[in-house]
């Protein structure tokens, strides 16, 4: 039993010496800006990961400049770069009529899931937001799910969310209305299953560069 105990902690002792020398330090690169930082466990194994999302010096669009996320590693009180990534988070300036300066961006850690938020403003009362959840699982990044919630002020709220382990897609298309009199459509919901043939990996991902039919309408559903 001893022996048993003493090997498994070697082996443990092994694993966790490989990674912190496979793992690089991570620094900040020259002439990035850190938009936002946060911490939490993405691998279950009781270490807070932490996660950084940049401005680069790369320019993406008029006056823009492309993001990148980091999720990095706390190894023997050293930061060590776990994961890069260059599609999930839009550019700096893709959001629109930006209300805030550009930054139209959330990053949380919650149940070892990596969630974003990103939101692109139509105009002062119409805005699209997308919500997108990743999980580490079978030694890669995955897209597990995603809301995306299409909203006028005055006239709509549309909600479409997708769970992509269980395959189940929820929409929503619901109405209203500012004006006192205007006739208000129909409010309608749908629920179910895509034939997704596999959970999108997080490395070439966008959120809103895909679009599918859904198939009681013909209409689409997006993530």
């Amino acid at each position: 039993m001893k022996k048993s105990i003493f090997a498994f902690f070697y082996l443990l002792m092994i694993t966790l010496s490989s990674n912190g020398q496979t793992l690089p330090d991570f620094t900040q690169p020259k002439n990035y800006k850190l938009v936002l930082e946060t911490k939490g466990d993405l691998d279950k194994d009781g270490i807070d990961e932490v996660v950084y999302a940049f401005d680069t010096d790369k320019p993406d669009g008029k006056n823009g400049l492309k993001r990148i996320l980091y999720i990095c590693k706390q190894l023997d009180g050293k930061i060590k770069l776990w994961k890069s990534n260059n599609s999930i988070l839009w550019s700096n300036k893709d959001c629109g009529f930006c209300l805030d300066a550009g930054v139209n961006l959330s990053i949380k850690i919650n149940n070892n899931t990596l969630l974003t938020e990103q939101t692109f403003n139509h105009n002062s009362r119409h805005y699209s937001t997308w919500k997108n959840i990743y999980r580490y699982q079978n030694n890669d990044w995955f897209l597990i799910g995603s809301t995306m919630n299409d909203y006028d002020t005055c006239d709509f709220d549309y909600e479409y969310d997708i769970n992509f382990s269980t395959k189940q897609v929820n929409v929503a298309y619901t109405y209203g209305s500012c004006d006192e009199g205007k006739k208000i459509p129909k409010d309608h919901f749908y629920n179910f299953k895509y034939p997704f043939k596999t959970i999108p990996k997080m490395e070439g991902f966008t959120p809103g560069k895909a679009e599918l039919k859904i198939p009681a309408n013909g209409k689409y559903f997006y993530y």
